[in-house]
């Protein structure tokens, strides 16, 4: 029998319960890191040209990729939540 362990996350505000696993926290803290390269990437690109000019405004720019706050509800969006780790049984 094989056993995963996952955090229960109860919002005390509207009653929601949601689950993440490991593997989702390390993909999302991925995400966190790739886009604190692409703001520090896009601030170098508007730091090399002089300020204000034409060109400035055509240069790329990468958007951020969404992330999950896991210490919030998913559903309210509100900080009053209450973690625990479960271990489940699957066969």
């Amino acid at each position: 029998m094989k056993q995963i362990t996952e955090t229960k996350v109860t919002c005390q505000a509207c009653g929601n319960v949601s689950y993440y696993g490991k593997q989702e926290y390390i993909q999302n803290r991925g995400k966190e890191m790739e886009n604190c390269g692409n703001s520090m990437q896009n601030t170098g690109d508007d730091m090399m040209c002089c300020g204000g000019c034409v060109p400035a405004g055509f240069t790329p720019r990468k958007a951020p990729i969404p992330t999950k706050d896991f210490n919030k509800c998913p559903k309210c969006n509100s900080s009053a939540i209450k973690k625990e780790v479960v271990t489940h049984n699957v066969e």
